[in-house]
């Protein structure tokens, strides 16, 4: 009895150090531009899988996210249902997608890690997304299974996939979750896919994608809560006509951590660092980027109890980007910077996550009415890594919108 009433106040305690908003979404991590490994969020569940188990009743729908090229290509619509069948089958999570997300992510411009070269290039629709998790004592289990198909046959040719860039994917990822010590758990994930293709002249040369991460959540004195983790990651973009292959592998690694501060009236303020280094190598190219540290900190605060305003920011104290071709190497060295603004409005059990565009606080009645003065350029998560492109705005004030809803 002693036992689980310590371990009540335990989960207690570490509920209050980690402050969320009902579940949040996709649009509130990209609003905090921090990499969503580093605090509570549903849509960790995607890398590691086990904690499917710790979303409860939710219902989310992504509106899309508008950049100027692409306007709601990533919509979608998904569930997460434990007690489905009284909760004697576990937990069931249905996702429902216009594009297969990438891997690990939960929509599909989602990088595998943070950088420039950490984004992936596959772009196809998605049959479906099945997850299930099981509680097992204090340890959670969580399996997925996610699916893209596309085939023509025109009687001639037959083809399967949209393109090197638009492969079909067989995925399976599992996940476990468990208590090291009463202050202490520890979130394990892997991915595994095989993307296959053929265009009738090209097909893919042992095309794979595989994901490993693990992370942990350690309450430490006081109102933080401090999350290491490690991430490595490799797709194989490859290709041969039969006669002549073409090399294409993208690999990264990450190892980083992140203090969340319970911070005001139950509000979060996040600080990490995370070294990381990607790589795309094609034959004897080679494109290698290494950020050491790339910094981050995001602070997110309840304005009153429906509306809440968050803003993040990324640097890279020391970004180097070398390009190897054959007798030339270039080796650019930097200090890349990214800014986010989101905010959210809850009305009962529904709650909207938005992304803002970076200039909306200096001017939102010129962006309400569509004045085109900045540029979304986001989080990495939107594909800039962490560079600041600047240029021509989109005059969009709210470029990502999701929505939530629990019971």
């Amino acid at each position: 009895m002693n036992h689980q009433i310590k371990r009540f106040i335990l989960v207690a305690a570490a509920a209050i150090v980690i402050p969320t908003i009902a579940f949040a979404s996709t649009a509130r991590i990209n609003g905090m531009n921090v990499p969503g490994d580093y605090t509570k969020d549903y849509t960790g569940m995607f890398t590691y899988v086990s904690s499917v188990n710790s979303v409860g009743n939710l219902v989310y729908g992504e509106a899309g996210s508008y950049d100027g090229a692409f306007s709601n290509q990533d919509q979608a619509m998904g569930a997460i249902l434990p007690n489905l069948f009284d909760g004697r089958a576990g937990v069931w999570a249905l996702h429902l997608r216009s594009i297969h997300p990438a891997l690990g992510q939960s929509w599909w411009g989602g990088s595998i890690n943070s950088g420039f070269f950490s984004f992936d290039p596959n772009l196809s629709g998605e049959s479906f997304d099945l997850m299930w998790g099981h509680k097992m004592g204090s340890a959670n289990l969580g399996l997925r299974l996610n699916r893209t198909f596309y085939s023509d046959d025109n009687g001639t040719t037959t083809t399967e996939g949209f393109g090197n860039n638009g492969r079909n994917i067989l995925g399976f990822g599992g996940g476990l979750g468990f208590d090291m010590n009463p202050n202490t758990s520890i979130e394990i994930g892997a991915l595994f896919q095989n993307r296959s293709f053929d265009d009738g002249v090209n097909t893919d040369d042992g095309g794979t994608g595989i994901l490993v991460a693990g992370r942990a959540w350690c309450k430490m004195d006081g109102n933080m809560t401090f999350v290491p983790v490690v991430k490595l990651w490799q797709l194989d973009q490859s290709t041969t006509d039969g006669t002549v292959s073409t090399e294409q592998k993208l690999s990264g690694w990450q190892v980083g951590g992140a203090g969340n501060w319970a911070v005001g009236h139950d509000d979060l303020f996040i600080l990490g660092a995370q070294f990381v280094g990607n790589k795309v190598k094609g034959g004897p190219d080679e494109d290698t980027e290494s950020l050491m540290p790339n910094l981050f900190m995001a602070l997110e605060t309840h304005l009153n109890p429906w509306l809440t305003f968050r803003a993040g920011a990324q640097q890279s104290a020391l970004a180097t980007y070398k390009f190897k071709t054959t007798g030339n190497t270039q080796t650019f060295k930097e200090s890349d910077f990214s800014w986010s603004m989101g905010t959210t409005v809850k009305l009962g059990n529904v709650q909207f996550d938005a992304v803002l565009d970076p200039a909306f606080l200096n001017n939102p009645f010129a962006q309400l009415m569509g004045n085109t003065n900045a540029v979304f350029e986001g989080s990495s998560q939107f594909g800039g890594g962490n560079r600041s492109t600047g240029g021509p705005g989109f005059g969009t004030p709210f470029p990502q919108v999701s929505l939530t809803y629990t019971w």
